[in-house]
């Protein structure tokens, strides 16, 4: 069920797709729905009579009678141009005013047709639409002769100019006829040769795209001109019968007066009385109102009577010829008022269209007017909530840092407080034993005296440390030199051996010969003291800290130092933090997590340097620190 439906929609659609689908937006636009009328009339049962789609069917239809060689509704035409105006739709109104300086233009109308095709090519010129701005200016060329001497040359120019570089192939054709008329204007005149070429082109153009049949007639009538004007008559008559019997369009009284001007030129007068007396009856019917074009077949056709020798015609023709002289002198005023009357009814249709743009002008600009406000209003609100939730993250950071440096001032007071206390107590300790002379006492006391000053003098030395690194300030560190660590560190073994001993620890150092690291010395040696004291702190009597290295030479690509002690151990929690920060997944913070300000040294000095560090531990067992950097 589905596929037959599927079909009928298929159907509905294509009928009215030139409508309802094709956007019109230049001249060309009309072009094809124009040259298929029969099917395009059957869409406007479907159409809104006063909608834009409406409006294009009108045009269409009028433009194809026209292309046809019909007459086309002059009450359509102010249909359209009513449409137009409410639409404000500028191309509406050219298409309207051409049709309409096309029409009189037939009627040899020179006043009106010059009114609205110069309206047309006005409104075309403003949309940058080339096809209709040739479309009106070759029309224009024709009939301005009487007007302006200036006016042909600067249309015929305008069609040359646009015409030889568009890129659209009915723009090409407008050229190609002023070739094949040989128009005066060209400078030298086209050969035949050029004529022959060139009417050669136009008809495979023809051939190529069948949408352009109806310029076939018109190519023939052009030529025509061009022959005359070369004196070959013969080619004249030759063209008039192809128009007559080779063309798909309606013939007319033109192509019978084309075809009796062209017999008479070669002298055939019967035939040439013949066509033109079929002309004189067919512009009475067709029409009734070109009086100048009626006036013109009669003075030929008592030509024509006259070279066949039938006198009797060729004065009664005469006779005609000179009442319709007469109508036209006499005409001309009344002529003239309805042309005034027809510009002014117009006239009146352009102030509407005009007031209706500036209505909508004045509209468009208090609707951009209040878009700009509002957008205004957006973007100050939106940097007032900008600047609101920057402030709050400043506050925030500002609470944060707060909350930090009372955190640092209450670590170095601890750690400050218990060194100060023990010498406040041993004052009076010292004068006791020595008063005594108990020297083995006073010894011991001499000893955490010196273990207090160490644990002091790496408190303020890491103090020091601490405020020269970038964390605080914007400071370039000490440039990064190759050092040997492992002098380095036997060195700091050696300096905390007393105090391990002293307080009942071993302390085995395992290292190669040489262990070459590029960084700062001052702050390696730092972090490793800072590791030193940490595991003496937390092993306790009986213990055993264990200082190792291992060089690349050994089968290894890094080099690596250990330190691991057999003390209390890190508690999880506090394990997993130390190991997101070594791995710089977490910033450290002095306080948080129990970490210390040695801690963030060691963090410090091995992330400036691009230097390892890994944490293992285990509660009751010990736990190690292991410095890595590459060999």
């Amino acid at each position: 069920m589905k596929y037959p439906i599927l079909f009928v929609f298929t159907i509905w659609f294509v009928g009215v797709g030139y409508t309802q689908n094709k956007s019109f937006k230049t001249f060309r636009d009309y072009l094809l729905p124009a040259s298929n009328l029969d099917s395009f009339k059957k869409t406007g049962g479907h159409i809104n009579p006063i909608s834009s789609q409406y409006l294009h069917l009108l045009i269409a239809i009028e433009l194809g009678k026209q292309n046809a060689y019909d007459t086309i509704n002059k009450e359509k035409i102010k249909q359209i141009i009513e449409l137009a105006s409410k639409q404000k739709s500028q191309l509406g109104l050219a298409m309207a005013y051409y049709i309409l300086g096309r029409e009189y233009t037939i009627d040899q109308d020179d006043s009106l047709s010059y009114s609205y095709l110069t309206k047309a090519e006005k409104i075309f010129t403003a949309g940058n639409d080339t096809t209709g701005i040739i479309h009106c200016s070759k029309l224009l060329r024709s009939h301005t002769r009487r007007a302006d001497k200036n006016l042909p040359k600067f249309y015929f120019d305008r069609v040359v100019a646009l015409g030889q570089k568009s890129k659209y192939p009915i723009d090409n054709y407008m050229y190609y006829l002023l070739i094949m008329a040989c128009d005066p204007y060209f400078e030298p005149q086209p050969t035949e040769s050029q004529i022959a070429q060139t009417l050669n082109k136009t008809i495979k153009m023809i051939d190529m795209y069948p949408r352009f049949e109806y310029i076939r007639a018109n190519v023939y009538k052009n030529i025509q001109e061009g022959y005359l004007r070369k004196q070959r008559h013969e080619k004249v008559l030759e063209f008039a019968l192809k128009v007559m019997h080779h063309t798909n369009k309606k013939i007319d009284f033109m192509d019978y007066q084309y075809l009796g001007n062209a017999y008479l030129s070669v002298k055939k007068y019967d035939l040439a009385v013949v066509a033109l007396e079929e002309a004189g009856k067919r512009i009475e019917i067709e029409r009734p109102m070109a009086l100048m074009r009626r006036r013109n077949i009669y003075f030929f056709l008592k030509k024509a009577y006259y070279e066949a020798g039938n006198l009797k015609a060729s004065i009664q023709t005469d006779e005609t010829y000179d009442s319709l002289v007469s109508v036209i002198r006499d005409n001309d005023r009344s002529v003239a008022l309805f042309h005034l009357r027809e510009k002014y009814s117009f006239a009146d249709k352009e102030a509407v269209l005009k007031r209706l743009a500036l209505e909508k002008e004045i509209a468009d600009s208090q609707k951009r007017l209040l878009f700009g406000g509002l957008i205004m209003t957006l973007v100050l609100v939106g940097i007032i909530l900008f600047f609101s939730i920057k402030l709050q993250r400043t506050n925030a950071e500002l609470l944060h840092l707060q909350q930090a440096r009372d955190r640092f001032y209450t670590i170095i007071a601890h750690d400050l407080r218990s060194p100060m206390n023990s010498l406040n107590d041993m004052g009076a300790l010292l004068h006791h034993l020595i008063s005594e002379g108990k020297k083995q006492e006073l010894d011991k006391v001499i000893q955490q005296i010196e273990n207090m000053r160490q644990q002091t003098h790496l408190l303020l030395n890491n103090l020091f440390e601490w405020g020269k690194s970038q964390y605080f300030i914007n400071e370039s560190g000490a440039q990064p030199g190759t050092f040997d660590a492992a002098v380095s560190l036997q060195t700091l073994c050696n300096h905390y051996l007393p105090f391990a001993e002293a307080k009942g620890v071993s302390l085995a150092l395992a290292l190669p010969s040489s262990l070459p690291l590029k960084a700062d010395q001052k702050g390696f040696e730092t972090a490793v003291r800072n590791l030193l004291d940490n595991a003496l702190k937390h092993t306790p009597t009986g213990g055993k800290i264990t200082v190792s290295g291992r060089s690349s030479e050994e089968g290894t690509p890094n080099h690596s130092i250990m330190i691991a002690d057999t003390g209390e151990g890190i508690a999880p929690g506090q394990l997993k933090y130390l190991q997101q920060v070594f791995s710089c997944k977490t910033k450290p913070e002095v306080g948080v997590k129990g970490l210390g300000l040695g801690m963030i040294l060691v963090y410090n000095f091995a992330k400036k340097n691009k230097i390892k560090l890994q944490i293992m531990s285990e509660s009751g067992v010990g736990s190690s620190f292991s410095i890595v950097w590459k060999s």
